[in-house]
């Protein structure tokens, strides 16, 4: 089979579409001039892990094609994950770092595919991730950041060199500088554009961390986005036509600034998701509900345990023994004459036509609730009464 790559980006998003994601690594190296076939998209027979140089599609990574089913993402990443395990691969030979990187790439797809949210927005941007060169130059007025979406840009969590604090604090400088200095030229003025909180180090104070996230999911870009016009409106002599042509060149210019702001916010959740100052909250904020739930059970437990001993030390009042007390019969067939006889029950207040239905209410719920109460009520009326005789007898 001969594939035939379109000739522009758009086409080509169209073209493969379609295609399991086994050809998608097949038409990357057409693309980019690798050559040769990433790997199947089976899970049984699934492909060695790239370089982190290399950039696969995510569902390459997984061995999945792209209409797979949330189970089915989980369930090859279990088994891929015991494959790839680093001291499996070192033990097959693979280097430490070699090792290290094909199993963060697995993570990494699985992290991203496994989130809805994140997934349906990798599928609609998945050739402009893949695609995206940092190093290009670009006529585009704002940064290229599709290639940034990627735990291949970093390789620790330090802030020098490739470390995470330093290329994702680089990234959101860049950004802002861009704002800068777009307010500057178009004479905006440098107090439109709000100042960005830095992102820090490890070391940072998590208040920091809160304000620089806020700042980013919550981006407004002020640049116009001009550069995206499609018709020079101005060179237009005929009037009506020139409408036409600033109101489509105002949508295009519209759709860009959406899309930007959109993908700025993107990039800091991602970036969020994976920080380990936020990771490390998290867990340290579940660990606290966790022991204030604890704390509260065993509150709640011991104020049931006082309870049961106060009523088990309570010695009720010779009156109050209801169930060795004859119980009162209302007897009515003296008066009406070969009625049946009702008893009657003083705690709940009801009368009853037979030995069945008072035997089957002494065993209710609600019963043996008032009869409760009615102990409760009376012991408490016992112990003030003391307390006033007691009282009473004291000079």
């Amino acid at each position: 089979m001969r594939f035939v790559l379109p000739s522009t980006l758009g086409a080509m998003t169209h073209y493969v579409a379609s295609y399991p994601a086994r050809l998608l690594q097949h038409l990357l190296n057409k693309a980019t001039d690798r050559g040769g076939i990433g790997g199947s998209n089976s899970v049984d027979h699934p492909p060695m892990a790239a370089t982190a140089a290399e950039k696969r599609c995510l569902y390459e990574v997984l061995g999945l094609s792209l209409d797979c089913s949330q189970d089915e993402i989980r369930s090859a990443y279990k088994k891929l994950a015991l494959q790839r395990h680093p001291d499996k691969l070192v033990q097959s030979g693979a280097s430490q770092a070699e090792a290290t990187a094909q199993f963060q790439e697995l993570v990494h797809a699985y992290e991203f595919l496994s989130d809805p949210k994140e997934r349906s927005w990798y599928d609609s941007h998945r050739f402009q991730i893949l695609f995206a060169d940092r190093n290009a130059a670009s006529n585009s007025p704002v940064p290229d950041l599709f290639s940034f979406f990627s735990n291949t840009v970093y390789s620790d969590y330090s802030d020098k060199g490739r470390g995470f604090y330093k290329v994702y604090s680089d990234v959101f400088s860049k950004i802002y500088g861009n704002e800068i200095n777009f307010a500057r030229k178009s004479g905006l003025g440098l107090d439109i554009v709000k100042e960005a909180p830095l992102m820090g180090n490890s070391e940072s104070p998590y208040a920091q961390v809160t304000a620089f996230y806020n700042y980013w999911l919550g981006f407004s870009t002020v640049t116009d986005f001009v550069c995206v016009d499609k018709h020079n409106a101005m060179a237009e002599q005929n009037r009506k036509s020139r409408r036409v042509m600033e109101e489509e060149n105002k949508k295009l210019r519209k759709k860009a600034r959406r899309e930007y702001n959109e993908r700025v916010r993107r990039l800091a959740e991602f970036v969020k998701k994976r920080d380990k100052r936020v990771i490390d909250m998290g867990v340290k904020r579940k660990e606290e509900m966790e022991r204030k739930k604890e704390e509260e059970r065993e509150r709640k437990k011991k104020l049931e345990e006082e309870r049961l001993a106060s009523l088990k030390a309570y010695k009720e009042a010779e009156w109050t023994k209801i169930e060795d007390e004859e119980v009162y019969v209302w007897d009515e067939t003296e008066e009406k004459g070969g009625e049946k006889e009702e008893l009657y029950c003083v705690a709940c207040g009801k009368k009853f036509k037979s030995e069945k239905q008072w035997k089957n209410h002494e065993q209710s719920k609600r019963h043996k609730e008032k009869v409760a109460e009615l102990r409760d009520y009376w012991f408490i009326q016992e112990e003030n009464q003391n307390r006033e005789e007691g009282e009473a007898a004291t000079p």
